[in-house]
């Protein structure tokens, strides 16, 4: 079976090809809706946030407030982001391989993982070959832009909080350049997906 981990920072366009994937019949492994729904109300992952970070983080329906949640361990990081971390993405690692066993049982040839954090969560274990998406600082910040309604030093901000491009091209098997518009990007896509081990 193969299984692609794809990523990339935030405005790359890593959704759009994850889409694009999805459209073209390709299983996604979601590992943004995976980390949702493991801190639902009863879940392990939930239980563990409560106890560490209290009740500050629940709202009057007993669920973590992930906008509250964020706001914590973003502004304060270092204990409070590492467990968030360490407590969140076993979690979601565990759910990814059984979504893996699922899609093979069902007879899909090829399994998308995608996910922003595939470095740091350890999710690039579960794949035999990685998929960076690559777009220009100028075009990523355009993007944010637009999509979160924010200024273009919010944009730039944001971007400086991740990590560069040389360390995910560190563990590219492919680096999808995503500046030339929508219809490059679809067709880079499909050639990939015809050529499995010829793309490195």
């Amino acid at each position: 079976m193969r299984i692609i981990g794809l990523t990339g920072p935030t405005g790359s366009g890593k959704s759009v090809v994850s889409r694009a994937l999805s459209q073209m019949g390709i299983y996604i492994v979601d590992a943004d809706k995976i980390g949702h729904d493991i801190i639902l109300k009863g879940k392990e992952a939930y239980k563990e946030l409560k106890e560490y970070f209290g009740d500050e983080i629940i709202d009057e329906n007993g669920e973590i407030i992930r906008r509250k949640l964020g706001s914590i361990v973003f502004s304060q990081g270092g204990e409070k982001l590492e467990f968030l971390n360490n407590c969140t993405h076993k979690y979601i690692y565990e759910e990814m391989k059984e979504d893996i066993i699922s899609a093979e049982e069902n007879g899909h040839k090829i399994v998308v993982i995608d996910a922003p954090l595939l470095i740091e969560g350890k999710f690039i274990t579960l794949c035999n070959e990685v998929w960076v998406v690559y777009a220009s600082d100028e075009t990523r910040a355009q993007r944010i832009m637009a999509r979160d309604g924010i200024t273009k030093e919010e944009a730039l901000n944001r971007m400086k909080q991740q990590r560069g491009y040389d360390v995910y091209n560190a563990y590219a098997d492919v680096i999808i350049d995503n500046n030339k518009g929508i219809d490059d990007l679809i067709n880079q896509v499909k050639i990939l997906l015809d050529k499995p081990g010829d793309n490195k």
